[in-house]
């Protein structure tokens, strides 16, 4: 399993490591606040980082994942599925334009693999190549209101024009910073050569507080942000997932394209992924009733300030915004 490439520097600071996401990053974060408060800053060494470069690169990307490729600008990233033939998702990613032919693919240590394979198979041209950057590169997330002023205070790039969507080169040295708000909240991850990570995290750390993999998971949750594996497999289809901004109308053919507009022909899906509020708690796994009759399941769950929300599947009618529903004999009412 991927080790984190801090996990000299977390020893240091009396810090545990556990597995997440198919690494070996710091662990705890039960007490941390969420919304973030003061910013939190996690060893993101999860991340999986393939890069797609070459003269051909763009047209080959935008045919093989669902992202509108072919209109991405340098400077900018997009959320993404990599599809079946029958539409059915093999991977969840973000596509970051460095420049016009060289591109940054982002998905988890646990997709990597498979990710990487599966492209590769796909390639049939000579003026592209794919290289793994995973080991040599790491990530690190300052998560929170607050971020961007942690980020200056500690003197690093100056990220004033970046917006949610957008990527920045760092000023020295190699290294890129994506921005994003999950949540409605300031996230900020820096991709760099993993020898370069200590300084920067050291720097951070002066505003903000180390997090580790339960608080990452809970704000992951909170935030709404389905996970690959757990929220999202092989059997869903992309409108099922509700991440209609990881889906293109107007790019042109990619693989598991008839689908997709298949299903848009036809209006619907009949089962949804839901936020669901709950007074009492409840289990990922648990099933879900409403009228006496299963309805679906519950794919995570976190405790949130006083109550519980958890993410799943509805079948319809159920799925609909004020509905309720029960799991484990908790009831629970369908989230907006």
């Amino acid at each position: 399993m991927h080790t984190s490439p801090l996990a000299a520097l977390h020893a240091e600071r009396g810090a545990t490591l556990t597995a997440y996401r198919g690494s070996l990053t710091p662990a705890g974060g039960e007490d941390a606040a969420w919304p973030p408060a003061p910013p939190q800053l996690f060893d993101a060494c999860w991340r999986a980082v393939l890069e797609v470069r070459g003269p051909e690169a763009r047209k080959w990307l935008n045919g093989m994942i669902t992202a509108n490729v072919r209109d991405l600008a340098p400077g900018g990233w997009a959320p993404s599925f990599v599809l079946d033939p029958r539409g059915h998702v093999l991977a969840s990613l973000d596509v970051a334009c460095l420049e016009p032919d060289r591109f940054l693919l982002l998905s988890d240590e646990e997709q990597r693999e498979g990710l990487a394979k599966r492209l590769r198979g796909f390639v049939f041209v000579s003026k592209l190549e794919i290289v793994d950057r995973s080991e040599a590169w790491s990530a690190l997330w300052l998560r929170g209101a607050g971020a961007r002023e942690v980020w200056r205070a500690a003197g690093l790039a100056e990220l004033s024009s970046l917006a949610p969507g957008g990527v920045a080169a760092m000023a020295e040295g190699d290294g890129y910073v994506l921005a994003s708000s999950p949540g409605g909240f300031d996230r900020l991850e820096l991709l760099a050569p993993a020898a370069d990570l200590r300084d920067v995290w050291n720097r951070l750390r002066q505003g903000a507080a180390p997090a580790g993999a339960t608080a990452a998971e809970r704000d992951r949750i909170l935030s709404r942000e389905p996970r690959y594996g757990v929220d999202v497999t092989e059997r869903e289809l992309p409108q099922e997932t509700g991440q209609m901004d990881r889906l293109d109308f107007t790019k042109g053919c990619y693989v598991g394209q008839e689908i997709v507009e298949r299903i848009r022909a036809r209006g619907a899906v009949h089962r949804h992924w839901r936020a669901i509020r709950f007074a009492a708690p409840v289990e990922a796994g648990a099933k879900l009733e409403a009228g006496g009759q299963e309805v679906g399941a519950l794919t995570s769950v976190a405790a949130r300030n006083g109550d519980w929300l958890g993410l799943g599947y509805v079948r319809e009618p159920a799925a609909a915004a004020g509905a309720k529903v029960t799991a484990g004999g908790a009831t629970g009412e369908v989230e907006p």
